[in-house]
């Protein structure tokens, strides 16, 4: 039998460990995509450069397209041939790019001609398969602005002008229909700001180039397998330094805050003192929410109570076909204080008290106690609570919120101790 010292097989373990953990986070995936738009995505033939960045991660893309140039997304909403491809298979992701130009034009404008038939096409796309997850693609501004327009829309004279009006709009397009977004035009602009020796655009100004393209497919491959763009090692035919700094730019701005492209979850929520209610918008087989406070709930809608002030960054985190997806929000709690009609269904008296406090709760048969300090911190916790009465015989004088908590609500009031 073969000994080996303990540094060695220390080390040798340690090789098992991250060769193995290596393997399950580049785990082989399929995915199958329908690419949907115009001269912008045929250019470079964009979904044929995606699958080569798949299969050099060992993934693979499963893919089809519809292309017609210049079509804008109301063309597509009535086209025979995109209706039947999107029937055709159970597509993980649907992509959605609109002609390069309606994207930044006025808000009137866009409310009929546009943002209707986005929605009409996500309609279609879940009603083939209710986990097909529509992608929009974010493209950008033209290179010099749009002359074509910019008497009709000023702020689409400039390039940043033009490319901040379709950023907005993919934004807007893609959380109305709690979609993902591919942030192509996003990745451009890094680059232009970053790295302007990358010549992103063909001889229109318009149109990608190969490195334009290769950003593209870059946010995509992204979006689409969850994966760091720099494991790829695959250049097409751009000298391998700017594929690479193309690749880094890809990383920082989409898989680095890829949370912040994904409006498949989302939730609103209304504040009244230091209670919240929150709504889950979108319905998900798991739901998980962190407060922030150290409290979590797996309801859909919960009611929650914050015990101080200050602002909290509330997570909520959904599994919907076999994905997950997360959005996180502050929520900002200014008072404490709680009006007593609220609270109406418990009374507590005498308050001020020198020791014990009754407890009216209703019919509520349920319920348990909480003693807070003025500041949110918790003094006591009161587990058994016999003929509705409490004693703060133990409890310092002073000023103290008193939480009653009774299936999904939570009430607080205020309490003197003398």
């Amino acid at each position: 039998m073969l000994f080996l010292p303990k540094k060695t097989m220390k080390r040798i373990i340690a090789c098992i460990a991250f060769f193995s953990l290596t393997q399950h986070t580049i785990a082989q995936e399929t995915k199958r995509v329908l690419f949907l738009g115009n001269s912008y995505t045929a250019s470079n033939n964009l979904p044929y450069l995606v699958s080569q960045m798949a299969t050099n991660t060992g993934d693979i893309l499963i893919y089809d397209s519809n292309t017609p140039g210049g079509h804008r997304l109301m063309n597509h909403a009535s086209n025979t041939t995109t209706l039947n491809k999107i029937n055709a298979d159970n597509w993980d992701f649907v992509t959605l790019q609109a002609q390069s130009q309606e994207t930044s034009w006025s808000e009137a404008q866009m409310q009929t001609e546009l943002y209707p038939f986005a929605t009409q096409l996500v309609n279609a796309i879940r009603n083939n398969n209710a986990c097909s997850q529509p992608l929009f693609y974010m493209t950008w501004g033209r290179e010099n602005g749009d002359a074509q327009n910019c008497e009709f829309v000023p702020w689409v004279c400039t390039y940043e002008g033009m490319d901040d009006a379709i950023r907005n709009t993919y934004t807007f397009m893609t959380e109305e229909n709690t979609s993902e977004v591919a942030p192509v035009g996003a990745v451009w602009r890094y680059l232009r700001t970053h790295h302007p020796e990358v010549d992103l655009y063909s001889g229109d100004g318009s149109h990608p180039s190969l490195a334009g393209s290769y950003a593209a497919a870059c946010a995509f491959y992204t979006m689409i397998y969850k994966k760091d763009p720099t494991l790829m090692t695959w250049d097409s035919t751009l000298d391998a330094s700017i594929a690479n700094t193309i690749r880094i730019a890809a990383k920082t701005i989409v898989f680095d805050v890829i949370n912040d492209w994904d409006f498949t979850a989302n939730f609103d929520f209304t504040v009244i003192d230091n209670q919240v209610t929150f709504t889950n918008t979108y319905q998900a087989n798991t739901v998980t929410w962190n407060f922030d406070d150290g409290n979590t709930s797996s309801e859909n809608n919960p009611i929650h109570t914050y015990n101080a002030t200050g602002n909290f960054e509330v997570t909520l985190s959904i599994t919907a076909c076999s994905r997950t997806h997360e959005v996180t929000k502050t929520v900002t709690i200014s008072s404490l204080s709680v009006n007593d009609d609220i609270l109406s269904p418990f009374k507590i008296y005498p308050n001020p008290t020198k020791d014990i406090i009754n407890i009216e709760v209703g019919n509520t048969e349920n319920y348990s106690v909480t003693l807070y300090s003025i500041l949110g911190q918790k003094v006591k916790s009161f587990d058994k609570i016999i003929n509705n009465r409490i004693s703060l015989s133990e409890i310092e004088r002073g000023t103290y919120f008193l939480e009653i908590s009774s299936r999904n609500t939570s009430q607080i009031k205020k309490v003197i101790k003398l």
